[in-house]
Parts: C-alpha cells; structure tokens; sequence
C-alpha cells in the first residue's frame, strides 16, 4: 500500500486560484461582449487573455497536487 501524507493546503494557493478564476471568467465575458459587438480584433485579445489564465490555473494546480 502506498503511504499517503496528508497535508494542508496554503491559503495562498487558494487565493491566488480564486483570483486567477475571477480574472478568466471576467476575460470570458469581455470576448463574449466584444464579439457581440462586432470587435473582432478586441474578442481575440480577451479570448487569449482567457487562455492564459486558464494555463495559469492548470499551473498552479499540478504545483500545489504533484509537487
């Protein structure tokens, strides 16, 4: 069997998760407003910006699982 230690999760990691999702939902809804309004060129900046964050989140959390 394997041993597994349990440890407690920093509240920074929390934090800086929550932020880093609050930042991509809101990037989200830009691109969505910006493609409504026909802004073609404004929706891919906020689309990668969205993109970003979401590389960001997926960083953070193979740190705080697998490191």
């Amino acid at each position: 069997m394997a041993n597994l230690k349990l440890v407690a999760l920093p509240r920074s990691w929390l934090v800086l998760a929550g932020i880093i999702t609050i930042l991509e939902l809101l990037f989200l809804y830009e691109a969505m407003i910006a493609d409504l309004a026909g802004y073609q060129k404004i929706f891919g900046v906020f689309l990668g910006l969205a993109v970003l964050c979401f590389a960001a989140l997926v960083y953070v959390a193979k740190v705080v699982f697998y490191d």
